[in-house]
């Protein structure tokens, strides 16, 4: 019960002297409260229910969870401590309430990664694994990545704005994958559709490739893992025989001209589109340089062209509707039930933009499509022994040691 009222005490913003005013208790007695070291009066928990939106049967359930991880963030550095406990202690909490609703969660299908994380091929064809079990095919475009990783088994919940320099992250709640989305930027505008997706998939990527890593404790290891993730986001959402295709079929030149044609085809931003075909080894260092310079002169490191809709989790209020099924209001109902206010499940439910009129709510037509164009070629050959040379070293890989 203790680690309870600590954790919604978190989620609520409160600090243990304010926190002790609301209730009506010596601040003192906020600790020895939480670690389980004084008994609490029937008139004392009913007002710490009051003020933690709860009722204090959900305070004294018997629900047990498995310990929830922490994301893979430096604390301090990458993001406040306190924001990063409010947002891991949400997590268990809607985690408590899940479980004491009895939903049906989906099959935690995330593959496990057991090659070296320092083998970039290795983390390429694992992402190629992932998508399978997502349900991709091989050339096919992420329409959805929320649906994605929900068919995956993760539960997606969303997130008021960014957590020190990210937009997202992940934790392990009782061994389910849970990733949080912010929705709007450090600018207070609502997050580009593509910025989220690659968010989605980055996450994605720490769930498969780190499940067995702390969090890190350094700046060169939290550059390493954030690498790595990055890798597994780009071979997700533009798998490499895929990318030169769609370069190929486009000329064969990686000019933002083209960058942005395929981003309008498959949701990727132009700068993370730069970074993909320089992985590949489609273009090298000076030109990659040179397209991030001339994005920069446009002004696109904030504002990209090519707008690209966000997403929206279903799983959760669609697992509520189901439970609830004959009630008038289905998220009323089960927050009677668990024992939370309204607001709590609200909360992670609710992906109502902040800002509606700033938020891109159209997809390009050919989004998701397949793209065709009458261009003719400029270095055909080129491109066709780039895509060659991948398929040769992608069949030439090890298979991961299971």
């Amino acid at each position: 019960m203790g680690q309870r009222i600590r954790r919604l005490r978190h989620v609520s913003g409160l600090g243990q002297d304010d926190f002790a005013k609301r209730v009506g208790i010596a601040s003192g007695s906020v600790s020895k409260l939480e670690n389980g070291r004084m008994s609490i009066p029937g008139d004392v928990l009913s007002g710490i229910g009051e003020v933690l939106g709860c009722t204090p049967n959900f305070l004294t359930s018997a629900v047990e969870l498995a310990p929830t991880t922490r994301p893979w963030l430096r604390a301090y550095a990458d993001a406040p401590k306190r924001t990063v406990d409010q947002i891991v202690d949400d997590c268990t909490t809607a985690m408590e309430a899940i479980v004491g609703l009895d939903l049906k969660l989906l099959q935690d299908s995330i593959p496990h990664f057991t090659g070296d994380l320092m083998d970039q091929s290795a983390i390429e064809e694992f992402a190629m694994e992932v998508r399978v079990a997502a349900g991709l095919g091989e050339g096919d475009v992420v329409g959805n990545s929320i649906r994605a990783a929900e068919r995956l088994g993760c539960v997606v919940l969303p997130m008021s704005d960014e957590v020190g320099r990210h937009i997202g992250l992940s934790v392990r709640a009782n061994r389910i994958g849970m990733i949080c989305l912010g929705r709007l930027t450090s600018d207070g505008v609502p997050v580009p559709g593509d910025r989220q997706r690659w968010t989605v998939a980055h996450e994605l990527g720490h769930l498969a490739l780190h499940m067995s890593q702390s969090a890190p404790t350094s700046a060169e290891e939290a550059s390493q893992i954030e690498k790595q993730a990055n890798a597994f986001a780009g071979a997700f959402l533009a798998p490499g025989d895929a990318m030169l295709e769609a370069l190929e079929r486009l000329g064969g030149r990686v000019t933002l001209q083209t960058l942005a044609r395929i981003k309008e085809h498959w949701g990727i931003s132009i700068k993370a589109l730069v970074t993909r075909f320089r992985s590949l080894g489609v273009i090298d260092a000076d030109h990659a340089r040179s397209l991030f310079k001339q994005i920069s002169a446009r002004g696109w490191n904030k504002k990209e062209p090519v707008p690209v809709g966000t997403e929206q989790a279903i799983w959760f209020i669609k697992a509520i509707e189901k439970a609830m099924r004959g009630t008038i209001d289905p998220v009323a109902s089960a927050a009677h039930i668990v024992g939370l206010d309204r607001g709590h499940l609200d909360r992670w439910t609710n992906w109502s933009p902040p800002v509606p009129a700033e938020l891109a709510d159209v997809v390009t037509s050919t989004f998701g499509e397949r793209s065709t164009t009458t261009q003719a070629p400029r270095s055909k050959a080129a491109v066709v022994s780039m895509l060659s040379s991948h398929r040769s070293r992608t069949k030439m890989r090890p298979k991961p040691a299971t």
